[in-house]
C-alpha cells in the first residue's frame, strides 16, 4: 500500500515528530520526487528525510529524467548545499535587518501623485510554491486585469506564473534562491534580497508611475523601490501575516523582525488597501492615518463567473469528471479549508445529515461536494469516516482555479461555512468565494460572521452596518457561525425550497454583487483614493 507525504504534512508535526513518524512507517521503499518546477527547491531535504527510513531502498526520481537509486554520497550533497542555504539566508537576513533600521529611522519623503497613472509594477513576492490554488490567485487576477481593462501597462513579479491573469500582461518570473536553508523562514530573506534585485531592474527598465504590491511576510520590496527610486506603493494588506502564522501556521522564530516589517510597510506605503474593517482598524492603531487607508472588500470577475456560459452539456461534463451523480442536487464548497473555513462544522453537519435523515437525503438526492485541499482536510476525512465514500459525499481534492466557475455552474447550492477567529479577535477575511458564488446566481448558505452577513444582507462600501438581528431579505440563509445544529437545519431548509425560491435568492445574490462588489469596481476605488490621499511630510 503506498503512502504519500508532503513537506506540509511533516513540517505540521514539527522537526521530531516528522522524523519519528518516518522512522516508524515501515515502508520498503522510498521515492522522492516533486512537480518539476519545486523539485530543485526541496530535492535535498527530501534527500535527507528519506535517509531515515530505515531498511528501505531510497530512490531519486526526478520530473525530467530517469530514476536512480540514492547513493550514501548523496547525503553529503545535501548537507553541503543546505548549508550553503542557510549561509546565504543569514546574510540575507542581516542585509534586511539593516535596510529595516535605516527605514524606521528616515521620514518618509512627499510623493507626488501621478496625474494619469498608466504603467505599474505589480509585485507578488510570496515565496509559494507548487500549484496556485486559493482567493489570492483570484484576487491577483482580478486586480491585474481590471487595471489591464484600464489601459494601465503590467509588468507582474512573481515566484511563479499567475492563472486567469490576461494574456497581455507581461509576467516576470523570479525563481526561488538556489539552495535551500532550515528552517524555511531562512529562505524567505535570501529570497526577498534576489527578488528586490529583478524588480530593481523592472523599475529601471519599465519606469513605472506606481508600485502596486501584495502583502508578503518578511519582505520590503515596495518600500525599498519606494524610497530609492521616488515612485509612489500602492500597498494590498489582507491582514497581518505574523497574525496568521501564530495562530493558522508555526511560529515564527524571527519573529519580532517580521512584526518590524510588517508595521515599516504599512507606514511607509502611500495608500494601504484593505478588504475588511476590522484590518482597517489593526492598520489605524500602526500609526497609519485614515487619509492613507482605503477599505473595499474582494470583489469578483464578472466576465469569467457568469453563469449563462455554461449549458446544459458542459454542466453533465464537469459533474462526470467529478463523479457526482448526474441528477444530484449538489451543494459544494470550494476553497483551501483553511480553519476560517468551517469544513469540519460542514463534515460534522453532512454526517449527522447521513446517520439521522438517509432516507431524506436520498429522497431529495442530495450530494456534497467538497473542492480543495489543505490543513483541515484530515479532520474533515475522519469526521466523514465511511461516509466520504459513499453517494452523498464527493471529496474532489485540490483543482485548477480556472475550473472554480464551471464548477459552481455545475452545482445547485453553495456553502460557506466559516467560524469566528479562535483567540476571539474579530474576523477580518473578506473570501472570495462568496462573491464568486453570488455572481453564479446560486443559492447560499453562509455564516452570518461580519462581512460575510454585512454583503449577504446587501451592504455597499460607505453605507452602515446592517443590523445583525435581521436576516429578513438577505440574498443566503444566514446560519449561526460554528453551529452544527443551525448547519444542518438551513441545507435542510434550502433542500426543500422550490426552484422558483432558490431562483429568486441567487438573482438577488448576483444583483447585490453586480451593484458593489466586481473587480473593476474595487480597482476604481483604489485609482481614485491614490490620487486623492494628500502626500505626507
Amino acid at each position: 500500500k503506498a503512502q504519500f507525504l508532503d513537506l506540509a504534512a511533516l513540517r505540521s508535526q514539527g522537526t521530531l515528530g516528522a522524523l519519528r513518524r518516518l522512522r516508524s512507517c515501515g515502508a520498503a521503499s522510498v521515492i522522492v520526487t516533486d512537480e518539476e518546477s519545486d523539485f530543485p527547491v526541496f530535492r535535498d531535504i527530501l534527500v535527507l528525510a528519506a535517509m531515515v527510513v530505515p531498511h528501505a531502498r531510497r530512490t531519486y526520481a526526478p520530473p525530467a529524467g530517469s530514476p536512480a537509486r540514492i547513493a550514501w554520497t548523496d547525503y553529503p550533497k545535501a548537507l553541503g548545499r543546505i548549508a550553503l542555504g542557510i549561509a546565504d539566508a543569514v546574510f540575507a537576513l542581516a542585509i534586511t535587518k539593516f535596510r529595516l533600521a535605516q527605514m524606521t529611522r528616515r521620514r518618509a519623503m512627499e510623493l507626488p501623485r501621478p496625474r494619469t497613472p498608466v504603467r505599474c509594477l505589480y509585485l507578488k513576492p510570496a515565496l509559494n510554491l507548487g500549484t496556485p490554488v486559493g482567493g489570492a490567485v483570484g484576487h491577483v487576477a482580478g486586480v491585474v486585469n481590471a487595471l489591464h481593462r484600464r489601459g494601465h501597462r503590467i509588468h507582474l513579479l512573481a515566484v511563479a506564473r499567475q492563472p486567469l491573469v490576461d494574456s497581455e500582461v507581461d509576467q516576470i518570473l523570479v525563481p526561488p534562491p538556489r539552495f535551500t536553508a532550515f528552517p524555511n523562514e531562512l529562505n524567505l530573506f535570501s529570497y526577498g534580497e534576489k527578488y528586490l534585485e529583478r524588480a530593481s531592474q523592472e523599475v529601471r527598465k519599465l519606469q513605472p508611475d506606481y508600485i502596486y504590491q501584495r502583502h508578503s511576510l518578511n519582505d520590503m520590496t515596495g518600500i525599498s523601490l519606494r524610497l530609492r527610486f521616488g515612485i509612489p506603493l500602492i500597498l494590498e494588506f489582507n491582514g497581518s501575516e505574523t497574525w496568521i502564522q501564530k495562530h493558522w501556521g508555526r511560529a515564527l522564530i524571527f519573529r519580532s523582525t517580521a512584526e518590524e516589517m510588517e508595521a515599516a510597510n504599512l507606514r511607509s506605503a502611500d495608500l494601504v488597501v484593505v478588504v475588511s474593517q476590522a484590518i482597517e482598524r489593526q492598520v489605524r492603531a500602526l500609526g497609519v492615518p485614515p487619509e492613507r487607508i482605503l477599505f473595499h472588500p474582494n470583489g469578483v470577475d464578472r466576465l469569467m463567473f457568469d453563469p449563462d456560459r455554461f449549458d446544459a452539456g458542459e454542466i453533465q461534463r464537469v459533474r462526470a469528471a467529478l463523479r457526482v451523480p448526474p441528477d444530484a442536487d449538489l451543494f459544494t464548497f470550494i476553497g483551501t479549508f483553511g480553519r476560517w473555513h468551517g469544513t469540519d462544522i460542514l463534515a460534522a453537519a453532512i454526517r449527522r445529515l447521513i446517520d439521522g435523515q438517509r432516507l431524506c437525503l436520498q429522497a431529495h438526492r442530495m450530494h456534497f461536494l467538497f473542492v480543495g485541499d489543505g490543513p483541515c482536510s484530515p479532520a474533515v476525512r475522519s469526521i466523514l469516516g465511511h461516509a466520504a465514500g459513499e453517494t452523498f459525499v464527493t471529496l474532489a481534492g485540490s483543482r485548477p482555479q480556472v475550473e472554480t466557475p464551471a464548477i459552481l455552474a455545475a452545482s445547485n447550492v453553495c456553502l460557506s461555512p466559516h467560524v469566528p477567529n479562535a483567540d476571539g479577535s474579530p474576523f477580518f477575511g473578506s473570501p472570495t468565494k462568496l462573491f464568486e458564488y453570488m455572481a453564479m446566481a446560486k443559492p447560499i448558505i453562509a455564516s452570518d460572521l461580519d462581512q460575510i452577513g454585512w454583503v449577504l444582507r446587501g451592504w455597499c462600501p460607505g453605507s452602515p452596518v446592517p443590523n445583525p438581528a435581521d436576516r429578513t431579505g438577505a440574498a443566503a440563509l444566514l446560519v449561526d457561525p460554528g453551529s452544527v445544529e443551525s448547519l444542518v437545519a438551513a441545507i435542510m431548509e434550502v433542500a426543500a425550497m422550490d426552484a422558483a425560491g432558490r431562483s429568486r435568492m441567487g438573482q438577488q445574490a448576483q444583483s447585490f454583487v453586480d451593484r458593489a462588489f466586481t473587480w473593476d469596481k474595487n480597482v476604481d476605488a483604489v485609482l481614485k483614493a491614490f490620487q486623492g490621499c494628500g502626500v505626507r511630510s
